[in-house]
């Protein structure tokens, strides 16, 4: 059996997967203490958890600790050179610039300070820091840098990160961000994990646990610990495997939304793959190296707000509890539904009385008043939805094949999950004109998403034939590239690379490995060849187990 659980910010649901079939599902409501809530969704299922064997989880932990500022001090040692000046990009003042340089083929021109180096440390140190990020400008090139600087300082703290392990793509002031965020969540995220690992034992359940990424991608809970900040956005990343899970036409351009409590989120699939995030996502409107699907999050859910600003109905963008139909203290979009019928497990009196006073400043019939709180959340969702496709329309276009795509994107059918998705439906395709499809399961499609979810892993090789190295910066390998190495004998070397990764965390078998990334150059002296400079991406591929079998 396969569980997976999505943490959201209203719900958390569970689904048990067993031969290829939805066994068991189970809703709970999310409290402040996150482990608990798990394990009372867990409980809810009623399976026997100790014939468990993969657990996957779907988390807004570090997301939030990243937009709540709920993280502890993290610092920053970052060596440049000339060129881009990273004081820019500094967040907090706790980054600090040093000496040291590489130019962009890795080779080194300044070289680090270790005495600077153990001064900024004790200055960090001095102000409470609990963890460093080390970034090292063009370390995917030569990580010698981030390595020393590194192994200088690690005796003092209780986190360290470098940049290099986090991507091979080249850009430094992502990279910094990266890494930085990257350092400042390890804590929460390790104490979490830690609790996680503690609840399941106490239930039975021995089985490795594994975190869903911002990819649509799954990593062990270790590799979670170590790279914290890929596991952002995951909530997100959930709702579209589901979504992917349960798409009936993948060959129709579809616009998938997930209408939670609070948000709803949105991406876009075309041939049955969801929509990558060219360069990586952004946190906090800062642009990072994190891999992730591309999806936008809108400020209207089925329990936003609804108030009367200067004559008008706002709904949204904020949610103060569930809806007055079901206990709540706000009227809400689905006590809206329950005025109107269409949210029968609500109680209707409570959703007239909590409407009322709405009808009563606007001087307005209460149904009418119901119709256009509906209309307003939806035309707020379309008018996101619209402005979305315009702007993935206005750069370039990747699937999780990364693939450059193009053709216009045009979603020509909805797919919605979600509490409120059933209820809405109707309202949807008026708004939008086309046909809207709301899946079995939808109700916890999220957690389906995680459970059925593939583990991914992207490495870059980088070879200088002339300088005599190939460098593997997200598993830190740095050895010697012979003269005469091919690009064929490159290819070969990261799958080996990537198999044994695979193999060493016990992740899944038969996963396919392909490149995604292939440049050659000639590196020219003179008029003659004096060496070949090889840039190589691979990848295992996020997507749905194959012994998934779609419900009829």
């Amino acid at each position: 059996m396969r569980l997976g659980i999505d943490v959201g910010g209203t719900h958390t649901d569970a689904v048990c997967i067993e031969e290829g079939t939805v066994r068991a599902t189970a809703k709970t409501l999310t409290v402040s203490d996150l482990v608990h809530s798990i394990r009372e969704v867990i409980l809810a299922l009623g399976v026997d958890c100790t014939r468990v064997e993969r657990t996957i989880l779907s988390t807004t932990l570090s997301t939030n600790a990243i937009i709540e500022k709920t993280f502890a001090p993290a610092g920053m040692i970052i060596s440049a050179g000339p060129g881009i000046d990273p004081r820019n990009y500094f967040l907090t003042d706790d980054f600090h610039l040093v000496s040291g340089a590489m130019d962009h083929r890795g080779r080194e021109y300044i070289p680090i300070d270790p005495r600077e180096i153990s001064s900024v440390a004790e200055k960090l140190k001095e102000r409470n820091v609990a963890g460093v990020g080390v970034v090292s400008k063009f370390s995917a090139k030569n990580p010698a840098h981030e390595q020393a600087i590194s192994s200088l300082i690690k005796p003092g703290f209780e986190h360290v990160s470098m940049g290099h392990t986090l991507s091979g793509n080249l850009n430094f002031p992502r990279r910094i961000h990266t890494t930085y965020f990257n350092t400042a969540v390890m804590p929460v995220q390790n104490r979490f994990l830690l609790a996680v690992k503690k609840a399941f034992a106490g239930l039975g359940i021995h089985s490795r646990l594994h975190i869903l990424k911002a990819d649509g991608g799954t990593c062990t809970a270790a590799s979670a610990g170590e790279y914290p900040v890929e596991t952002i956005l995951s909530g997100p990343a959930a709702s579209m495997m589901g979504g992917l899970a349960l798409s009936t036409e993948p060959d129709v351009a579809t616009l998938m939304m997930d209408i939670g409590g609070t948000t709803t989120d949105m991406g876009i699939l075309i041939g049955g793959v969801p929509i990558l995030e060219p360069r990586g996502v952004s946190i906090c409107g800062l642009k990072t190296l994190v891999r992730g699907l591309k999806v936008v999050s809108v400020g209207a859910g089925g329990d936003s707000c609804v108030s009367v600003v200067d004559g008008k109905i706002r709904v949204g963008p904020h949610r103060d509890g569930p809806p007055a139909c079901l206990g709540g203290p706000m009227p809400t979009p689905m006590d809206a539904l329950a005025v109107l019928g269409r949210f029968p497990s609500g109680n209707q009196e409570k959703a007239r009385s909590a409407i009322a006073p709405v009808a009563a400043v606007l001087g307005r019939e209460l149904e009418g008043v119901a119709r256009e709180i509906v209309s307003l959340m939806v035309g707020n969702i379309r008018a996101n939805a619209l402005e979305f496709v315009e702007e993935v329309n206005r750069h370039p276009v990747y699937t999780i094949y990364e693939m450059l795509h193009p053709e216009l994107v045009e979603p020509r059918q909805l797919l919605v999950i979600g509490g409120p998705a059933a209820q809405l439906k109707p309202f949807l395709e008026e708004a939008f004109g086309m046909k809207c499809t709301v899946p079995d399961h939808a109700m916890v499609a999220n957690a389906l998403g995680a459970a059925l979810a593939r583990t991914t892993v992207q490495i870059t090789l980088v070879a200088d034939t002339q300088l005599g190295r190939m460098v593997c910066p997200e598993m830190g390998i740095d050895e010697q590239a012979p003269p005469s190495l091919t690009m064929r004998e490159l290819k070969k070397r990261g799958v080996d690379l990537l198999r044994a990764h695979l193999a060493s965390q016990g992740l899944e078998e038969g996963l396919e490995i392909r490149v995604v990334e292939e440049q050659s150059f000639n590196i020219v002296r003179g008029f003659s060849t004096a060496g070949r400079n090889y840039r190589l991406k691979l990848q295992t591929d996020p997507g749905i187990l194959p012994e998934w079998r779609l419900p009829c």
